[in-house]
């Protein structure tokens, strides 16, 4: 990552972020090189004020996030009432809401879409409010590389904890505290953000640092991640270099030597899975291609096939592949 591409930060809030908002942007430098989105989940018949409340904590520029207006550093943008919001190539987009039809996840949707367009320059924070908004959010902000955090019950406690604990919980979360204590924290990612890990898959040393933290793995979880796709396991250890503020592999091969607790949190961050239709294009069409093609080859209408998926979890995999058999 270079400073040429800020830290992009969505955040997330209901019910009683007002004192958390205003607490995270008083602690704030506003020239802090990085850009804010923020997503309430309230009612969306309920006019919001949100622009000129948050306006009162900072001085950098506090909008109302209008279709395509790009992000900028030192930035904030808040999503407008009757409406949820994505990001795609760096520029905001609104869409309408239909609460009757969809459940109401705003702060999932726009997380999902920062991580899917930041990638790893994408930071998630889940500040006080009810339900479980934003817990599969911040998952996907941390599969594409993304940090995230959540506001602590120590120190300037949430009003209702609910959406920071359920975000918690779900194993989502890199840092758990207070929202004064978060500028500082961001600040530190940002700078170890901005050279690079240096990690490629395709590099000969990339692959003994695989092999050396599967070792590591192996010995104290008793998983072996040697054979694990080498392109998703080097980026899962740079995304934990940059939590815990490793400059090199080796710096990080020590960390996981002296402290068997960061092994527990890779070990945690390998086995993160989230799951999304025709997932790995590859593999699907090869599948519609090679496979498939060839088990319908010469049968007819009332002739039955049967696919098994293990492991389905939500069943985006088992949809895919009805999808593929059905539209070939």
């Amino acid at each position: 990552m270079t400073a040429l591409q800020p830290l992009v930060v969505g955040i997330g809030a209901s019910a009683g972020g007002i004192p958390a908002l205003e607490g995270f942007f008083r602690s704030l430098d506003d020239e802090c090189g990085m850009a804010f989105v923020i997503v309430t989940h309230l009612s969306p018949d309920r006019k919001s004020m949100l622009d000129r409340i948050v306006a009162r904590y900072t001085r950098m520029p506090v909008l109302t996030a209008t279709d395509g207006l790009r992000v900028e550093p030192e930035h904030v943008y808040v999503m407008p009432e009757g409406r949820f919001m994505t990001i795609r190539d760096g520029a905001l987009w609104l869409h309408e809401d239909d609460p009757v039809r969809r459940e109401r996840k705003p702060v999932d949707v726009f997380f999902a879409a920062l991580a899917e367009d930041q990638g790893d320059h994408a930071v998630g924070i889940v500040l006080s409010g009810g339900d479980s908004d934003g817990t599969l959010g911040v998952r996907f902000i941390k599969e594409h590389g993304g940090v995230t955090l959540a506001q602590g019950r120590d120190g300037s406690a949430p009003a209702n904890p609910e959406m920071p604990e359920n975000a918690r919980a779900s194993g989502g979360i890199d840092f758990f505290e207070p929202v004064e204590q978060m500028p500082a924290r961001l600040m530190q990612i940002r700078r170890d953000a901005v050279t690079p890990a240096p990690l490629d898959h395709e590099q000969e040393a990339s692959a003994q640092v695989q092999q050396e933290i599967a070792k590591i793995l192996r010995s104290r979880t008793g998983r072996d991640f040697s054979g694990y796709k080498a392109k998703t396991f080097l980026r899962r250890v740079a995304r934990r270099m940059k939590v815990v503020g490793c400059a090199t592999p080796e710096a990080y091969l020590q960390r996981l030597r002296d402290e068997p607790d960061e092994t527990a949190e890779l070990f945690r961050d390998l086995l993160i899975n989230v799951t999304g239709f025709f997932r790995d294009a590859e593999a699907f069409e090869a599948l519609r291609t090679q496979v498939i093609a060839r088990l319908l080859d010469g049968r007819g209408a009332d002739e039955a096939i049967r696919i098994w998926v293990p492991g389905c979890a939500t069943g985006e995999e088992v949809y895919s592949l009805g999808i593929l058999l059905h539209e070939p």
